[in-house]
């Protein structure tokens, strides 16, 4: 009983509302212009902007370090902190590279170590005088 009354409340509240938006006419534009607005709406506005005071625009003068050098030392003050932010980015590298370049020419001094003259015929007798000739071609 209860629910059959609660529905038929909520059924007449829905009548209600439905009366209400059957009122509007969804087509119809509630908004309406005036009657001959157009007709002298460039004349009103003539008028009213002829008795309109209008000031002229203030003339700003800049100073010549305002105007000229201010600028100038924003553009130094940016390329100084970008060559320094680029310097302390690149070092480390910089530093890597020239340590591989350290290192590798001391591996190559290494790899060629001084021979005396003993020793440098002591190497050539391992040798025969084909495989002598088969390296000093190789090297050429």
């Amino acid at each position: 009983m209860l629910r059959q009354a609660f529905r038929q409340t909520k059924l007449v509240k829905m009548e209600e509302q439905n009366k209400i938006i059957g009122q509007f006419d969804k087509k119809k534009n509630p908004f309406k212009v005036p009657d001959n607005y157009f007709d002298d709406f460039s004349a009103q506005l003539e008028k009213k902007l002829a008795t309109t005071p209008v000031a002229p625009a203030p003339v700003i003068k800049k100073s010549l370090f305002k105007a000229h050098i201010q600028p100038l030392l924003y553009v130094a003050a940016v390329v100084t902190l970008l060559t320094g932010i680029s310097y302390v980015a690149v070092q480390p590298m910089l530093n890597d590279i020239n340590n591989e370049i350290m290192m590798a020419s001391n591996a190559e001094e290494n790899a060629y170590p001084e021979l005396s003259e003993d020793d440098y015929y002591d190497l050539l007798a391992e040798y025969d005088s084909d495989e002598i000739y088969e390296l000093l071609s190789m090297n050429d």
